[in-house]
């Protein structure tokens, strides 16, 4: 891991959870982003490797207490460097801009098109 990442790397302390590829790429993601949010993420969020066919989804529960998980796939992990990191820039944006998916919140279509077209437009911003 480069040295510049091993900051941000630290600073989940323990919350990337997965393959050193998906850690390397996570750190890269966050390290494009202001410092503010860098230090959200690596508070609030676990990044998880999954073996689910999604390349990646957040979970945010009532019963994770302000905490979030971003799982990301091995399949992902298999996609140009550009995609694996607008992808996980896309999960934060969820996280960010504070959109719910939970069990325990019924959302409408409607609703759910409008928040990945705004985790879409943060995406674009850190890659």
């Amino acid at each position: 891991m480069k040295e510049e990442l091993k900051h941000i790397y630290k600073a989940f302390n323990g919350k990337l959870v997965g393959t050193f590829a998906m850690k390397v790429h996570v750190c890269e993601t966050v390290a494009k982003m202001p410092e503010d949010i860098i230090k959200k993420v690596t508070k609030n969020c676990w990044f998880l490797g999954s073996m689910d066919e999604a390349w990646a989804f957040t979970f945010t529960g009532n019963d994770l207490k302000d905490m979030h998980l971003i799982f990301i796939s091995d399949e992902l992990l298999l996609q140009e460097e550009s995609q694996i990191h607008y992808t996980i820039a896309h999960e934060i944006g969820h996280v960010v801009l504070e959109h719910r998916n939970s069990t325990l919140v019924k959302q409408s279509k409607i609703e759910i098109q409008e928040q990945e077209e705004e985790a879409d437009i943060f995406a674009r911003k850190y890659t």
